[in-house]
C-alpha cells in the first residue's frame, strides 16, 4: 500500500514539474530566475501583458525567454509617439520600493540574446525616481543597436546623467531628456548569443560618495567613482525587452524582426556575498579613479521633437562634471592571430588567463565573419602569458 502511495506521489509531483516547466513561465520567472531583493521589489510592467505569447521556459538553459513580435502592439504611450515607437515587456520595481542615495546594493544578472534587426533594445535599466519612488528617467541601461550613426549591430553599456526632464504638447505623456551619456562599447551582438555574467555594485549618489563598478563574466571592465545621478531621489531597476525604433516616411515594419531574450539569473541585494564571489565583494580601489578597459565616448543631447512645445519641466539643480576615465587593465596577456590572414595580430587583456583568450577570440571572429568553414573563424591563441605591466 504504502509503496503505491509513493508511486502516485511521485508520478503527481513529476507531472506538476512538467505543467509547471511549460505552463508557467512567468511563475518559474519570478520563483527561479528573480533572487533577493528582486523577488519582493518587482512586479510585471502593463506595456504588453500578453505572457502566453511572450513568455516561454527553455528546459535545455533553465533559463525564462522573453519575445518581442512587431504584431504585438506596444501600450498607446509606447506605440503612438509622434517620432518614434516602442514594445515594452519588462519588469521593474514596485513604486516604493527603491534605492534612495547614499544606499549600496549589488546586481547580477546573467543573459544571452537572439536580437532582432532594425532596431535597438534595452535589457537592463537603473531608472531615476522621485522622493515616491516614481521612475522618471533612465540612468543607466544595457542595449543593443543597429543605428546607423552607432557602431553597427553592438552592445553597450550607457550612463545618463539627466540635466532635464520635460514633457511636450506634441507627446504629453512621453519623457524627454536633455542629457550627458556616456558610451561603452561591450562587443558584437553575436558575442551576447551565449550566456554572459554581468555583476554590478552600486552606491547611489549625487555626491563625491558615489561608486559603480561593474564586471564582465570575471572582468572589470568599468570603475565610477562620484555622482552617478544628479537629478532625482534614488535609483529603481528595471529588466526585460524594451524595444524601440524611429518612425521614418519610408517605415517598413515587416523589416523590424522579432527578438528573444533568455534570462537566467537575477538577483539584487544589499548584501554583496549573495551576489558575487569573495574576491570582488572584498575589492577597494586605492585610488578611487574613475576607469574602463572599454572603448567609449560621450555625447550631449536634448531630444525636444521638431516644432513641439514644452509644457513641464523638471530640472537639475547640480551640473555634471565630466568624467575621464583612466585605462583599466587586466594582467593577462593573449595574443590572437587568424589562419586566413597572416598580418592579423590582437592583443587582449583580461582579468583571468580564460577571459583574456575568450573575449580575444570573439573580438577576432567579429573581423572574420565571412570565414564559417573554419573553427572560430579562423580566429586561434597564438601566445598567452601573464604580465604585470604593458
Amino acid at each position: 500500500m504504502m509503496k503505491k502511495i509513493l508511486t502516485v506521489f511521485f508520478i503527481t509531483l513529476f507531472s506538476c514539474n512538467i505543467s509547471y516547466s511549460k505552463d508557467n513561465p512567468l511563475k518559474i520567472f519570478k520563483k527561479e530566475i528573480l533572487g533577493g531583493d528582486a523577488k519582493k521589489f518587482y512586479k510585471a510592467e502593463d506595456s504588453l501583458n500578453k505572457e502566453e505569447k511572450i513568455l516561454s521556459y527553455s528546459n535545455t538553459d533553465n533559463a525564462i525567454g522573453i519575445t518581442l513580435d512587431y504584431e504585438m502592439e506596444g501600450h498607446p504611450e509606447d506605440w503612438n509617439v509622434s517620432d518614434s515607437q516602442a514594445q515594452r515587456w519588462e519588469f521593474k520595481n514596485k513604486k516604493n520600493k527603491y534605492y534612495k542615495i547614499g544606499k549600496e546594493f549589488y546586481v547580477k544578472y546573467i543573459f544571452k540574446i537572439d536580437p532582432g534587426e532594425n532596431h535597438a533594445a534595452n535589457i537592463f535599466q537603473t531608472v531615476g525616481t522621485k522622493k515616491d519612488g516614481e521612475i522618471i528617467f533612465p540612468s543607466m541601461q544595457i542595449m543593443y543597436t543597429t543605428d546607423e550613426n552607432e557602431p553597427p549591430n553592438r552592445f553597450q553599456f550607457l550612463h545618463h546623467f539627466i540635466e532635464e526632464v520635460f514633457w511636450t504638447k506634441k507627446d504629453p505623456t512621453a519623457n524627454r531628456f536633455k542629457k550627458t551619456t556616456y558610451k561603452f562599447q561591450l562587443g558584437g551582438k553575436s558575442t551576447f548569443k551565449k550566456f554572459r555574467t554581468i555583476l554590478m555594485k552600486i552606491k547611489v549618489s549625487d555626491k563625491d560618495d558615489g561608486e559603480f563598478i561593474m564586471w564582465l563574466d570575471n572582468d572589470r571592465i568599468i570603475e565610477s567613482y562620484g555622482p552617478n545621478i544628479i537629478l532625482g531621489k534614488g535609483m529603481a531597476l528595471k529588466i526585460g525587452l524594451y524595444r524601440y525604433w524611429e518612425r521614418l516616411s519610408n517605415f517598413d515594419p515587416n523589416s523590424i524582426t522579432s527578438s528573444t531574450l533568455f534570462i537566467k539569473d537575477y538577483t539584487i541585494s544589499k548584501k554583496c556575498n549573495e551576489v558575487m564571489d569573495n574576491k570582488k565583494c572584498n575589492y577597494k580601489s586605492k585610488e578611487r579613479v574613475s576607469a574602463t578597459s572599454l572603448k567609449y565616448r560621450v555625447s550631449s543631447t536634448y531630444n525636444k521633437p521638431k516644432g513641439a512645445t514644452v509644457i513641464k519641466s523638471i530640472k537639475a539643480k547640480k551640473i555634471h562634471k565630466e568624467i575621464k576615465y583612466q585605462d583599466l587593465k587586466g594582467n593577462f596577456l593573449a595574443i590572437i592571430k587568424n589562419k586566413k590572414d597572416e598580418k592579423y595580430l590582437l592583443k587582449n587583456t583580461g582579468f583571468t588567463k580564460e577571459s583574456a583568450a575568450n573575449n580575444g577570440i570573439e573580438k577576432c571572429k567579429e573581423n572574420f565573419p565571412n570565414v564559417l568553414d573554419l573553427d572560430n573563424n579562423g580566429c586561434y591563441i597564438h601566445y598567452q602569458k601573464k604580465v604585470t605591466q604593458f
